[in-house]
């Protein structure tokens, strides 16, 4: 499996493992049930992403590849920054019509930063 997809999959992990420290943190319900929304949507954009890349490779992830990479943010609307710059670094490095499906889902990524970004300005 290319290191760069490994590398996604690592940080994808160690976001949700951040957005559920700020679930289990946060004094505010709003931003608890928004945690929720943004664990859901990332854990379904990390299977279609790795679904995909697999496919792509015809290579499986290794058990034990897989080790979390922690974002340096500690606060929702920074931490989907850092992701948002995550996946931009990311369609740098892949380019070609044949990496179209991980475009696909990049771009839901990068969606999703933008949308929860601003939901979490709402209180």
């Amino acid at each position: 499996m290319k290191k760069e997809y490994v590398d996604f999959v690592c940080a994808l992990h160690g976001y949700m493992i951040r957005v559920k420290e700020i679930h289990w943190n946060t004094t505010n319900n709003s931003e608890h049930k928004l945690c929720d929304e943004i664990e859901d949507s990332l854990h379904e954009c990390e299977d279609r992403f790795a679904e995909c890349a697999m496919g792509m490779e015809g290579k499986h992830f290794d058990v034990g590849d897989l080790l979390p990479v922690l974002p340096n943010a500690e606060n929702l609307i920074d931490m989907l920054k850092e992701l948002e710059d995550d996946v931009l670094n990311l369609k740098k490095k892949i380019t070609g019509p044949e990496y179209g499906g991980l475009f696909n889902i990049l771009d839901d990524i990068q969606e999703c930063c933008n949308k929860y970004k601003y939901r979490a300005t709402q209180k």
